[in-house]
């Protein structure tokens, strides 16, 4: 499973949490401490036809043994979300769904549903069902759950991208719709303390309320790390009433500095462990000057910036784990969403050493190895690991 055969857990033939010695861990079915060190949307490998088609003769084994031998050279023990089902069959891996629809990304398209209504908790099993049935929670290889993605909690950012806000879209329902009842009771109770950004917590204090349950009931044996909060908007009331619910904290950070003040507040006021889900620093190619997230001029000025932040990350006693995205670039509009490889399936030499020397050397603190620690050379047979 990717962990850390010298650092003894509890075996319980699934992914679980332990403290030990001081420090949050990950442990693997079989009982070692892991930290999940991983790579977002695998799975769109098979989006690429000038590398799935031509280089991989529409052959997922192919793609699928290439993208593991990738892996167990650079350092990755795992997937993040977005894997592919044959890849989940051979490596760690997490399950998401999208049980409101309300991603901050889908602009104008974001979806507010009235959540107090009978016909949207109907609509999350489902979606929870769905998930549980396409991602095998039985299967040992499934680290944790994923609900939504970095949702339109910040009232001002959804405003200026979406036009409206979930309490605007509530506000907006007809008088008998379930989720205007609730508003207008939270009027008449609350009088001029009945704000905005109250009755979102209330809001999401519904949605939490009806998705943990449900989970809890179809996968009871499945680690909940609930949804990917925007490190850029964290909605600290809203993240209160996810707790009772989910087992870890996720958070979607961007930048190229690790931002240790909000990650240390996050473990101080829930108590939970972190997982880093999904994060990159990027950088300019000829081809492209419009590349997604934090950019850099040059390859190795991404690697060294990503060696930084994972430093910092994993020095703490409660980041789980660091998901890279993207392993396949994808091309959206004119920008470029970068990967580990470029489209026609050829690493980024430099930047990928630069994974690889950042990834082992994180492994390396915590397998106590004797070599340098600042040497970039894999060692997959390594007895440790």
């Amino acid at each position: 499973y990717g962990g850390y055969l010298n650092i003894k857990g509890t075996a319980t033939g699934r992914f679980h949490l332990e403290t030990i010695d001081g420090r949050h861990f990950l442990i693997t079915p079989e009982g070692h401490a892991y930290l999940a060190l991983g790579v977002c949307h695998t799975g769109e490998f098979k989006r690429s036809r000038e590398y799935f088609e031509e280089k991989c003769g529409g052959e997922l084994e192919v793609a699928n043994d290439e993208l593991i031998a990738h892996f167990r050279e650079w350092g990755y023990n795992g997937l993040g979300y977005g894997g592919h089902k044959v890849t989940r069959e051979r490596l760690p891996y997490f399950a998401d769904c999208f049980p409101t629809k309300s991603s901050s990304w889908r602009g104008k398209q974001v979806e507010f549903p009235d959540v107090f209504s009978d016909a949207w908790k109907t609509k999350a099993r489902r979606q929870i069902e769905w998930m549980v049935q396409q991602f095998d929670v039985d299967n040992p290889n499934l680290i944790g759950i994923y609900w939504d993605d970095i949702t339109a909690w910040d009232l001002k950012q959804a405003k200026r991208t979406a036009g409206r806000t979930w309490v605007d879209a509530i506000r907006a329902l007809p008088a008998d719709a379930p989720g205007k009842v609730r508003y207008e009771q939270f009027l008449r109770e609350n009088g001029a303390d009945a704000s905005n950004e109250r009755f979102l917590v209330l809001i999401a204090r519904e949605i939490y309320s009806t998705l943990g349950p449900i989970t809890r009931e179809l996968a009871p044996d499945t680690l909940i790390f609930g949804e990917r909060y925007a490190g850029w908007g964290m909605p600290w009331e809203v993240i209160q009433d996810a707790l009772p619910w989910i087992d870890v904290v996720s958070v979607q950070p961007g930048g190229s500095e690790f931002p240790a003040e909000m990650f240390d507040r996050l473990h101080r006021e829930t108590g939970k462990p972190v997982m880093i889900c999904d994060h990159n620093i990027s950088f300019t190619t000829p081809e492209y000057s419009n590349v997604m997230w934090m950019s850099e001029p040059d390859p190795a000025t991404a690697g060294r910036l990503m060696g930084a932040y994972m430093d910092k990350a994993f020095a703490t006693p409660y980041v789980l784990g660091y998901s890279k995205c993207q392993y396949i670039d994808r091309v959206t509009g004119r920008q470029l969403k970068q990967g580990l490889i470029r489209a026609n399936g050829t690493p980024y030499e430099e930047f990928v050493d630069w994974m690889r020397k950042n990834n082992w050397r994180i492994h390396e603190q915590f397998m106590c190895k004797s070599e340098s620690a600042d040497s970039p050379t894999p060692r997959p047979g390594h007895n440790d690991w």
